[in-house]
């Protein structure tokens, strides 16, 4: 009997072993995922945005002679200046560890919804629980959690002709349900599916096949309804882990 029970305890503490390594390998293979996606987002938007500035300035210089063509240059600049910085800091707040809380991802995916409305000219009204679960959100979630939350609030601004946006939060044992809901009069399903043409501003669309993916590359879902003359809802459901914030 104690060499049984010996031989149990060395099994259990081999086992043991195991899942720490194995768990790890799975944190070191997300903190790989993080820096080749924060390398592919440098590259693709913030260089390309640079990229464009370099350009824009050197068109200004060849139009000196041109002051209302030189405006027109600036104004570009400024633009582009203003969406590189937009993005540089979605990007910080991504990576930073200090915000892989559920309260804090709630509390960014509000300030950016009723900013991004308002400026746009369209009501926000927000319904979000005053109290949150101690929950990690990592940052791959965060990250494809914000995009497809952007992607759905382009998607009511420029195609619904909505004049009120409603957006929450529902926080359940297992998961979370972020719901982006506009009282347009066109049910832009059609859209999000065919995607944004090239060349719209950065977070512009890539229509509702990619919100699908981005929400199951972290094991979630994002589903779509409405009807013409009854605007859209977009929902997205993401699974909490069980691991304390």
């Amino acid at each position: 009997m104690t060499a049984l029970a010996g031989g149990g305890i060395v099994w259990l503490d081999a086992r043991r072993r195991m899942r720490r390594k194995v768990e790890r390998l799975q944190r070191q293979q997300a903190v790989e995922r993080e820096r080749i996606r924060i390398a592919r987002d440098i590259h693709d938007d913030l260089g390309a945005n640079l990229t464009r500035i370099t350009m824009l300035s050197e068109s200004a210089r060849s139009d000196l002679d041109s002051p209302q063509l030189v405006a027109g240059h600036l104004d570009q600049i400024h633009n582009t200046a203003r969406e590189l910085t937009r993005a540089m800091s979605e990007v910080v707040w991504a990576v930073n560890p200090r915000h892989d809380t559920l309260d804090s991802v709630a509390a960014y995916l509000e300030e950016f919804g009723q900013n991004l409305l308002r400026t746009a000219g369209i009501r926000c009204k927000m319904d979000m629980p005053s109290q949150f679960p101690a929950r990690v959100i990592t940052a791959e979630v965060r990250h494809n959690l914000f995009l497809a939350f952007k992607e759905a609030l382009h998607n009511a601004i420029k195609h619904s002709g909505a004049s009120e946006v409603r957006i929450s939060l529902a926080v359940k044992p297992a998961a979370f349900i972020l719901t982006v809901e506009d009282n347009g009069n066109k049910f832009a399903s059609e859209t999000l599916l065919a995607g944004t043409p090239h060349g719209q501003p950065q977070g512009s669309g890539n229509g509702l096949a990619n919100m699908r993916q981005r929400l199951a590359e972290i094991g979630g879902r994002c589903e779509i309804e409405g009807a013409s003359g009854k605007g859209t809802k977009v929902t997205f459901t993401v699974v909490l882990k069980g691991l304390s914030a």
